[in-house]
C-alpha cells in the first residue's frame, strides 16, 4: 500500500513510519517532487492509496500539489486532515469521488491557549511593565481580571469546548451558542443562536469559534456589533467569513468593542492595505493559533492510529460524509 505524505512529516516521523509492514512511503517534497524509497518517480508512476495531509503544508506552498494528486489519482481510497475544519477546497470533490476523509482535532489545545494569553494580555497590559522595566522606572499599574467575567462562544466543538474549560478554570461565567448542542458541553448555559441578540450585552469576552457556512457568514455584522457592550472584546478563531471587517471597523472607530483579537480573515493572507493592520484597537496573528508544536505528536498518533483500523477494516476515527460540510 502507498501512502502520500510530505516529506518533512516523513523526516519527522521516520522512525515510527519506517517500521510499519507492507507500507511504501510516497514523500512530496519542494518543487512538487515525489519520491518512492530511494529513487525520484513521476506522477503517472504511482498510486497512493491513502493520503496523510499534515500541517506543514500550509507553511511550505505544497497544499495544492497535494490536494491535487489525491484528487486525480484514482487508486485514492483515503485522505487524512490535518484540521478539524470542514470547508477545505476539495474535500466535497474527494467525497464525490468516493475517497473516505477523516479529520483532525488536535490543534483544540494550542488555540484555547492563545485565546486565553490574548485575553490575559489585553487585560493585563504586560507592554506597560516592559516599558517600565526598559525605563528602569518603579512603575505600577492596576489590571483587569479575568474572574468574574461573563464569556460567550459561539460554536461549542472540540475548540469552542477547550476555550471554556480554560475560561472556566479562570473564574469567568461561560455561555456557549450551538446549533445542536450534545448535552454535555463544558459551559455554564447553552443557549441557540437565537438568543445571541439578548446575551451578547452581557459578554465580556465573545469567542467565535464556529464554522463557515451561509448562515454563518457576517454573523458579527452591524446590528451584531451595536449590542456588544462597553469594555468587551472580541476573539475570532473560527473562520474569517464569519466576520464582516468593514462594520466591524467602524465599531472600533466608535470604541465598542474595545479590542478585537483576529487569526482568521476573510482574505488570507491579509492585504497590506486592510486598516485592520494598524488599527490601534486590534490584534492581527497570520492564522496561527493552532500552532503549538504538540499538536504534530498528536497528528501522528491519530493518523498511525487510523492507519492501523483502516488495514483492519475497522470503523476510522472523525470520519466525514459529504452530509457533514457546510452550504457552500
Amino acid at each position: 500500500m502507498q501512502v502520500l505524505l510530505t516529506d518533512t512529516a516523513f523526516t519527522t516521523f521516520a522512525d515510527r513510519l519506517q517500521g510499519i509492514y507492507q507500507i511504501e512511503w510516497l514523500r512530496l517534497a519542494a518543487g512538487e517532487q515525489l519520491r518512492l524509497g530511494d529513487r525520484h518517480v513521476g506522477a503517472e508512476e504511482v498510486s497512493p492509496e491513502v493520503a496523510w495531509a499534515t500541517a506543514d503544508m500550509f507553511y511550505s506552498g505544497l497544499l495544492r500539489p497535494f490536494f491535487r494528486l489525491s484528487l486525480e489519482c484514482p487508486s485514492m481510497r483515503w485522505l487524512h486532515s490535518p484540521a478539524a475544519g470542514l470547508d477545505m477546497p476539495g474535500y466535497r470533490e474527494l467525497l464525490t469521488n468516493g475517497v473516505r476523509l477523516t479529520t483532525s482535532h488536535v490543534n483544540r489545545i494550542p488555540i484555547a491557549e492563545y485565546v486565553m494569553s490574548a485575553v490575559l494580555r489585553h487585560y493585563q497590559r504586560p507592554d506597560e511593565w516592559q516599558a517600565a522595566q526598559a525605563d528602569r522606572v518603579w512603575r505600577h499599574h492596576e489590571f483587569r481580571e479575568v474572574h468574574g467575567t461573563t464569556w460567550l462562544i459561539i460554536g461549542l466543538g472540540a475548540i469552542g469546548a477547550e476555550v471554556a474549560v480554560r475560561a472556566k478554570a479562570f473564574g469567568a461565567r461561560v455561555l456557549g451558542v450551538r446549533r445542536y448542542p450534545a448535552g454535555d458541553e463544558p459551559v455554564d448555559e447553552m443557549l441557540a443562536p437565537g438568543a445571541l441578540t439578548d446575551v451578547l450585552p452581557a459578554s465580556d469576552v465573545i469567542v467565535l469559534a464556529a464554522p463557515a457556512s451561509r448562515e454563518t457568514r457576517h454573523l458579527v455584522d452591524a446590528t451584531f456589533l451595536a449590542r456588544m457592550r462597553e469594555g468587551s472584546i472580541l476573539v475570532n478563531i473560527g473562520r474569517g467569513a464569519l466576520v464582516g471587517e468593514a462594520a466591524l471597523v467602524d465599531a472600533l472607530d466608535r470604541g465598542v468593542p474595545e479590542a478585537a483579537i483576529l487569526d482568521v480573515f476573510e482574505t488570507e493572507p491579509l492585504p497590506p492595505e486592510s486598516a485592520l493592520w494598524t488599527h490601534p484597537r486590534v490584534v492581527v496573528t497570520p492564522h496561527s493559533s493552532a500552532g503549538g508544536t504538540g499538536r504534530l505528536v498528536r497528528a501522528a498518533d491519530l493518523f498511525l492510529d487510523n492507519l492501523g483500523r483502516y488495514r483492519s477494516g475497522a470503523s476510522l476515527l472523525n470520519e466525514i460524509t459529504i452530509s457533514d460540510l457546510p452550504d457552500s
